[in-house]
């Protein structure tokens, strides 16, 4: 068979019975998958669970075998939970599903659909999530952050490069889920805000760039985090002579052609 490419993916054959996932964005090993005589078994590194990147894999490359019967056996609820939304049926003893009953469950697609978003009000293009991430420590607000990988290399270069020009530069937001977009949609709403004007602000689920795993808010010391007034700061001053020699650029510059708010804070690692 084939190398198989899915939209965060590829899948390589590397045994007549196994095959190795691999993140499109660095291509890094996150993990394996087997088949044989029907039954069918995935592992994933650490930083790459919970990230819908098990659905993915199996999905596509099950597809791709389009064997008459798959099986899997598991234990563990948050497994037996993934066999099930994957199309899998509980038989008992073991989990079985054929190619027709194969589910490919879209969050973010049945999120939109929640919130009655129409597609002339997706200014934003989709972003996947990211496939592997990484703990960064604590942002300004004490919440645990993650980033890929990749990013949070270029992150740290960058913080530590600015510290030692004098400039503090300080983490707001890093990834965030689909559900926690969904959230501060939902909160605003709560609110009394209209759905139209919340949307020129914060992009709908599944199309946001903290999705990525590459996309930070920053801000520095004497400054509200999230404020136009952010570009007034010497470290704004900073970011946009060098963000880009560690590959971050500013997303939403001003009169950006998304639509959206000019924010000086919003930067994203771009390879």
């Amino acid at each position: 068979m084939t190398n198989i490419t899915t939209p965060r993916l590829t899948i390589k054959p590397t045994h007549p019975n196994c095959w190795a996932i691999y993140d499109q964005l660095d291509n890094q090993l996150v993990g394996k998958l087997f088949f044989r005589n029907q039954w069918f078994n995935i592992i994933l590194k650490p930083q790459s669970l919970h990230l819908g990147v098990a659905t993915e894999a199996s999905y596509h490359l099950l597809k791709a075998l389009n064997s008459p019967k798959y099986k899997a056996k598991t234990d563990v609820p948050h497994a037996q939970q993934f066999l099930l939304d994957l199309g899998f049926v509980d038989q008992g003893e073991f989990y079985a599903a054929t190619a027709q009953s194969l589910k490919y469950p879209d969050l973010g697609e049945l999120l939109i659909q929640q919130f009655g978003i129409d597609n002339y009000q997706l200014t934003q293009p989709q972003h996947n999530t990211a496939v592997q991430l990484e703990d960064v420590g604590k942002d300004c607000f004490d919440r645990p952050a993650k980033l890929h990988p990749k990013a949070k290399q270029a992150w740290q270069s960058m913080k530590n490069a600015a510290t030692g020009a004098g400039i503090d530069l300080q983490l707001v937001s890093a990834y965030r889920s689909l559900k926690y977009q969904a959230n501060l949609l939902q909160n605003k709403i709560n609110d009394g805000q209209m759905l139209e004007d919340i949307l020129r602000i914060n992009a709908a689920p599944g199309h946001s760039e903290h999705h990525t795993g590459c996309a930070i808010d920053i801000t520095t010391e004497d400054f509200m985090p999230l404020e136009t007034e952010f570009e007034e700061s010497p470290a704004f001053i900073w970011l946009v002579n060098h963000a880009q020699q560690f590959g971050f650029h500013l997303s939403y510059p001003k009169d950006n052609p998304q639509g959206f708010i000019y924010e000086p804070w919003h930067w994203c690692y771009q390879q």
